[in-house]
């Protein structure tokens, strides 16, 4: 069912040229373009309306691969990490596939449930 849903979204390339941030808690990616990371996540959330997105805690969905969360070295650990990945940039992805994970705060919790191949 899920498979359908996300199977409607074709493949594609993106590029990770910035970083952002979530307020002081988490640096972030920002994929280019963004349109097919919203897409994939209205697909998702409409075969599961009653789980959206951040328990629906966001009104609009940033589309972002989080570099890091809360570490135990504070706001500079993750200064230092993005200063580390900014060296990297660009990085250049092929979107084939989604995975549908779960878990819960509790560090090392979360799992791939299901992996989703995107259309062609």
């Amino acid at each position: 069912m899920a498979a359908a849903a996300v199977a409607s979204v074709r493949a594609f390339r993106c590029e990770f040229a910035r970083t952002g941030w979530f307020g002081q808690d988490v640096v972030w990616l920002a994929p280019e373009p963004a349109a097919p990371f919203r897409a994939l996540t209205s697909a998702v959330h409409a075969m599961f309306p009653g789980f959206p997105p951040y328990g629906g805690a966001h009104a609009d969905v940033v589309p972002h691969l989080t570099i890091g969360d809360q570490p135990g070295g504070g706001s500079g650990a993750l200064g230092a990490a993005e200063a580390e990945v900014r060296s990297a940039l660009p990085i250049q992805a092929q979107i084939l596939r989604a995975w549908l994970m779960t878990g819960a705060q509790t560090p090392g919790s979360w799992r791939a449930i299901a992996e989703l191949p995107l259309g062609k």
